[in-house]
């Protein structure tokens, strides 16, 4: 019989499959993330590392309960703390899992330096500033707790948001808590909200926003984009970093009277392909995901002046598909966006 648990795990904002530094991570230096800048678990989720058709990672819980669970039929829930926000979100499941013996991790960890995976992962500590020291004398027996096959995994996307308050967890240790049920998940729904407000939204916070790096040129365009669009829209017509119904941020949304509403996403690649490529997706789950249709006009924007190639590729999507998706140069020498839609 299945066994069902929720573990917590630590914070990651590389979708836990890469350490991504302190942000969010345990303040207390006695615990093991606080004192050597990143934890085992944020490897949960790296896929391109298959042995015998599992993925073989390390969990805590399983680390703790080795020996309790070593013959159990598991199914995990996951979630996360950030520690600088104290926002809690749920990331999804995994079926099937199972705790990895000490012989059998000793194995993998032997596999994992002739494929140079090791190696690979020692890099990526030190290049969030970690101590790999620590990651190089790590026990070959302690390295992998826990192995799962890639389709037993599902995840939220992105994470959800529950409450602190909320009573599906009975405790928020790092060991197997019994399943008492999905949490309420903190909803929201797409609402014009006009200014300038980058990170403000009505106290909403996102998973996406933890793990985003500052872009000045992207700030850059954005504030002179905004700025432009308000001289031809108005003041009370021009909002920035609206929130989408998935927890996601559209970087400028435009109201032009009573023809609807224009979402722009900026991208800042050194070519148009490549900013088309990037927003296109982004662009459309904003307007339509699950089953919404909020925007009139998608605008990709970018510093790169338009190709005859990227043009025609724009305009073939809109007749072949009728999607509304547009081009927009954004001009840094004024500051100012491009009149021409391409």
């Amino acid at each position: 019989m299945t066994e069902e648990k929720v573990v917590r795990i630590c914070w990651n904002t590389n979708s836990w499959r890469s350490p991504s530094g302190p942000e969010g991570k345990s303040k207390n230096k006695d615990s093991y993330e606080g004192a050597v800048g990143y934890g085992h678990e944020e490897w949960l989720f790296d896929l391109d590392k298959i042995v015998d058709g599992y993925h073989y990672s390390f969990l805590q819980a399983a680390n703790a309960g080795r020996n309790v669970h070593k013959d159990s039929d598991l199914k995990v829930y996951l979630y996360s703390i950030n520690s600088a926000t104290k926002t809690r979100w749920w990331i999804g499941s995994i079926d099937n899992l199972q705790i990895v013996p000490e012989l059998e991790s000793e194995r993998i960890y032997q596999i994992y330096k002739e494929q140079g995976w090791l190696d690979e992962m020692i890099v990526q500590v030190g290049q969030v500033g970690a101590s790999s020291e620590d990651l190089r004398k790590t026990d070959p027996k302690m390295l992998f707790t826990v192995k799962f096959r890639p389709n037993d995994l599902s995840l939220e996307e992105p994470p959800k948001e529950f409450s602190a308050s909320d009573d599906s967890l009975s405790a928020t240790y790092y060991n197997f808590q019994p399943y008492l049920g999905l949490p309420d998940f903190l909803s929201h729904t797409f609402n014009f909200v006009p200014g300038h407000n980058p990170g403000k939204n009505e106290g909403w916070r996102t998973y996406e926003d933890n793990g985003k790096k500052i872009d000045n040129l992207h700030n850059k365009i954005q504030n002179g984009a905004y700025l432009h669009l308000t001289k031809i829209y108005g003041n009370s017509n021009v909002g920035t970093e609206l929130l989408t119904t998935n927890g996601t941020k559209i970087d400028i949304v435009a109201r032009e009277s009573d023809k609807g509403l224009i979402f722009y996403e900026i991208k800042t690649s050194s070519t148009v392909l490549a900013c088309i490529r990037e927003a296109f997706s982004q662009l459309l789950e904003y307007s339509y995901y699950p089953d919404s249709n909020h925007a009139k006009k998608l605008v990709i924007v970018s510093p790169n002046k338009i190709t005859e190639e990227a043009s025609a590729y724009l305009n073939n999507i809109r007749e072949r598909f009728g999607i509304p998706v547009y081009y927009q140069a954004f001009d840094m020498s004024i500051n100012e966006l491009e009149t021409e839609l391409h």
